[in-house]
């Protein structure tokens, strides 16, 4: 299996919420759009009917791009096919100690990981469930 590519996984993450804050930007045009007293690209029913459909858009496009990246983290589990700690989680996926506590923390509440009997460690390490 190839390695992680933390590259591609932030610039994708980067694409979904520019996308989705440009969509929710434009939704939110069309819809004010019609206050005023000449409305420039769109009128009436269609301006709502595009205006939501672009807030609706962008919100699942912003959901995407902000969602913890458990996935990810099920993925490299997969490739490493061993134990992981938080601070391997931060090296291999690029994310913060933070966010890096809170993926191991939704790894171990679905089954994913237990934490290790080796407790003599200055990091605890979580082994894979198999």
């Amino acid at each position: 299996m190839a390695e992680f590519n933390y590259y591609r996984f932030h610039r994708r993450r980067q694409m979904l919420k520019t996308a989705g804050w440009a969509a929710v930007a434009i939704g939110l045009f069309c819809m004010l759009d019609m206050f005023f007293k000449e409305p420039m690209p769109l009128r009436g029913r269609y301006a709502v009917f595009a205006g939501i459909s672009l807030l609706a858009i962008g919100g699942v496009l912003l959901n995407a791009g902000y969602k913890l990246p458990v996935t990810e983290a099920i993925e490299i589990l997969h490739q490493r096919g061993e134990g992981i700690t938080a601070s391997e989680l931060i090296h291999l996926m690029r994310v913060d100690r933070g966010t890096a506590d809170r993926i191991i923390a939704v790894l171990v509440e679905k089954g994913f990981l237990k934490s290790s009997a080796k407790r003599n460690e200055a990091e605890p390490v979580f082994d894979v469930v198999k």
